[in-house]
């Protein structure tokens, strides 16, 4: 089981943040880099990770909506209500190992970098 959990989240590790979708990544280092530096002890790593991952919806949200093409009949009402629908699908299609992965590589890039902040900072 513990192999599995690993083996997850150096998938969704390898499939966000190095993949080659620069937009994805950018929203996703974005999440973590906001998350990071609002984070003030380190009791606050659950808190600011799971900010980290409504941060990185909300991007992906909004760019599956920009990035859709604008139907000649549909309204931009339209467009929001049916890439919100695809995303709440998207994201209930999402098993509960992958939930955690998403949570525990958040969490790692956030300690990462609040390490490096507290370090440079003394």
């Amino acid at each position: 089981m513990l192999e599995t959990v690993i083996n997850d989240v150096t998938g969704i590790f390898r499939s966000t943040f190095m993949s080659g979708d620069w937009i994805a990544l950018m929203i996703a280092f974005g999440s973590v880099l906001v998350a990071s530096i609002m984070m003030r002890r380190g009791t606050q790593i659950g808190s600011m990770t799971l900010l980290a991952l409504v941060v990185f919806a909300i991007g992906g949200y909004l760019r599956g909506y920009f990035r859709g093409t604008p139907v000649e009949t549909a309204t931009y009402g339209d467009r929001a209500v049916s890439q919100l629908e695809a995303s709440w699908t998207h994201f209930m299609n999402l098993q509960a190992g992958t939930l955690l992965a998403y949570f525990i590589a958040f969490m790692a890039l956030i300690l990462v970098l609040f390490s490096l902040r507290s370090v440079i900072s003394r």
